[in-house]
């Protein structure tokens, strides 16, 4: 019952990526809800390094938030879900043109998470991050996003970092111990 639901919710939204293969919101601000889910998982000197939004595969819309320790998976729903996979356990990365868009997975500790319909530049920044100077597989896309697409990227993770963590943004002596 709540699977129909969900979809008589999100009909439009999923008829324009199983049809036109894009997410509709892969490249918005992300919600407050998504900032709410992932606030808690942040600490002071947690810095967000990369973002991408879709759908998980098997759940709702998701979004994968990168720090520099570890991967937030944030599932929607009634109460949003966050599960954290350490970047140090991460073996494998991918990121390939899917059906629906981009397509990311990653694979660790015997978990595997994916999301489809993401945007090409913010799945692009989200592997680069992942994969920073860690010893596993990563599997690249046969195009790169432009400079232009990565700059808009960027302004996506720079807006969830301020609006997650405004603390963490401040000069140190205006933030009262």
């Amino acid at each position: 019952m709540i699977g129909l639901l969900n979809f008589l919710r999100d009909h439009d939204h999923l008829l324009e990526m199983f049809l036109e293969n894009r997410d509709p919101y892969a490249t918005q601000p992300l919600p407050q809800w998504v900032v709410e889910a992932v606030r808690p998982h942040l600490g002071r000197q947690d810095r967000i390094r990369a973002l991408a939004s879709g759908r998980i595969v098997g759940a709702n819309r998701g979004v994968w938030v990168v720090t520099e320790r570890e991967l937030l998976v944030v599932e929607s729903g009634i109460k949003p879900r966050v599960r954290a996979l350490p970047l140090n356990s991460v073996e494998l990365c991918s990121n390939l043109k899917g059906k629906y868009g981009q397509t990311l997975r990653v694979e660790g500790l015997g978990q595997r998470h994916s999301l489809i319909g993401a945007a090409t530049s913010l799945a692009a920044l989200t592997q680069d991050a992942i994969a920073q100077g860690r010893p596993m597989e990563v599997v690249r896309p046969a195009a790169a996003p432009t400079e232009a697409e990565l700059q808009d990227a960027r302004y996506l993770v720079t807006d969830l970092s301020v609006r997650a963590q405004p603390a963490a943004h401040l000069p140190t002596e205006a933030v009262p111990a």
